[in-house]
């Protein structure tokens, strides 16, 4: 009898910008994310969070407001329907100001772009899903199957 065992964190990345998406999901997969979907505006972010039910999700919070929903509003959301959900909120500096806000609101952190460093996020990444710390070093590098707009 075989034991499967999942690494990775199913993860959902809700970013404008696709040069954006690409990096963060490169830099993601090598902190031992499995990217399951992406969506580039918040409503595509919710219906992608519950169609793909992600144990973390990336947020930019400069995104355009689509059919009344906002990164802000997005958030909140996934933050009342599933609590148990890590959101990581990127934003560029001049939003700097709200990172205590998001933090206070339950976000696992709060990154600046241009994304130089991740190793304070891998740290807190290992302290709430422990099963990274077990990974072998060649499943870093899997990617997930398809990933969904």
């Amino acid at each position: 009898m075989s034991i499967d065992i999942d690494y990775h964190i199913r993860t959902l990345i809700v970013e404008d910008s696709a040069p954006t998406r690409k990096i963060l999901g490169s830099r993601m997969q090598g902190l031992g994310c499995k990217i399951v979907g992406e969506a580039e505006d918040p409503a595509a972010g919710l219906r992608a969070f519950h169609e793909l039910d992600p144990q973390l999700v990336t947020l930019d919070l400069i995104m355009p407001q689509v059919d009344g929903m906002s990164s802000e509003d997005l958030f909140r959301t996934i933050r009342k329907e599933k609590p148990e959900t890590a959101v990581i909120v990127i934003s560029s500096r001049h939003k700097m100001a709200a990172a205590p806000s998001f933090l206070a609101q339950g976000a696992l952190a709060y990154i600046e772009k241009p994304f130089l460093n991740f190793d304070h996020l891998q740290e807190k990444l290992e302290f709430v899903f422990p099963q990274l710390k077990q990974r072998p070093k060649w499943a870093n590098n899997l990617s997930g199957p398809g990933r969904t707009r």
